[in-house]
């Protein structure tokens, strides 16, 4: 099975690209910076490499009119500077363009990785535009996909953790304060997360590409975590603990983020019905998760010993 993947050089991504490999899957990569894979070891084990201009992507669906299904990954975040337009370039434009080159190219499946913060169409401030860009490429695939012009796969992750996340992201940020036995000011900690190990999430996708591989077109959502849910606090609290912490945890410090949902929890029904369910717990996916950041740690100060 030949398949195009967009954003195969980010945490999930990554994960995503090994899993296919494994599989035995030929895997088409389209990045911003093609130039910087092509002659790389990860150049090397794929399929095709491309950019992500309209040129590009016409070149490669031209070029492999055997794709079976274009899994989409790639995202902005909204983080740092990014401005407006940026974001609804990366979140929408791109996506929207992609996705009509594949209906255009008879691709019988596109998988889109959404996030559980697009549920929320309150005013909660945090990522905001990020949310945004992202509820409106689902409903644009969804338009599409009641057309009868592809199937339209909404893959819905919830709070995605593992090893090798990046070092700004939540999870990254309090085992690193943690192992330092750094003071971690919090907010109430009450909000509930539904928590899903990065391994997990993987095989989970990989099941629905071959479970909806002889469906027809249309519209399908699978949401993706533990399909339970913690509190902040009691996260946090188990980092702390797992890791031996001395850290002081001031929750309450922090103020709420504005429109902020209380809970959030997958609804595994779907995944469920074609075979798949969690198998980390998340204290065991935790441990990984920890024992690669002091593995890391440790590398970093033999590296800096004389």
């Amino acid at each position: 099975m030949k398949i195009l993947l967009t954003g195969g050089t980010g945490f999930f991504g990554r994960e995503l690209l090994r899993s296919f490999l494994v599989e035995g899957y030929l895997v088409i990569l389209s990045c911003r910076q093609p130039k910087l894979i092509v002659n790389t070891p990860l150049g090397e084990s794929l399929c095709d490499i491309c950019g992500i201009a309209p040129n590009e992507l016409s070149r490669i669906f031209k070029k492999h009119p055997d794709i079976i299904a274009v899994v989409h990954g790639a995202t902005d975040y909204g983080r740092s500077a990014s401005l407006p337009t940026q974001v609804f370039s990366g979140n929408l434009e791109f996506p929207i363009r992609l996705l009509e080159e594949a209906m255009v190219s008879n691709i019988p499946i596109f998988l889109n990785i959404d996030t559980f913060f697009s549920i929320n169409k309150n005013n909660y401030q945090h990522l905001g535009e990020y949310a945004l860009s992202k509820r409106h490429f689902q409903e644009w695939g969804e338009l599409c996909a009641m057309h009868r012009k592809i199937r339209f796969i909404n893959f819905r992750l919830f709070h995605l953790y593992g090893p090798s996340d990046n070092p700004k992201k939540f999870v990254s940020e309090i085992i690193r304060d943690c192992l330092r036995n750094s003071e971690i000011n919090l907010t109430h900690g009450l909000q509930r997360r539904d928590f899903i190990f990065l391994k997990d999430a993987s095989i989970a996708l990989n099941c629905v590409l071959k479970a909806e591989s002889m469906n027809s077109a249309g519209y399908v959502n699978y949401d993706v975590g533990s399909g339970e849910s913690y509190t902040i606090r009691e996260f946090v609290e188990t980092i702390k603990r797992l890791t031996g912490s001395s850290s002081k945890l001031n929750f309450g410090v922090l103020p709420s983020r504005s429109g902020e949902f209380l809970d959030a929890c997958a609804d595994l029904r779907g995944l469920r019905a074609i075979g798949w369910s969690p198998s980390t717990l998340l204290e065991d996916g935790l441990l990984l998760t920890i024992n690669e950041q002091l593995s890391f740690n440790n590398k970093v100060f033999s590296n800096d010993e004389p």
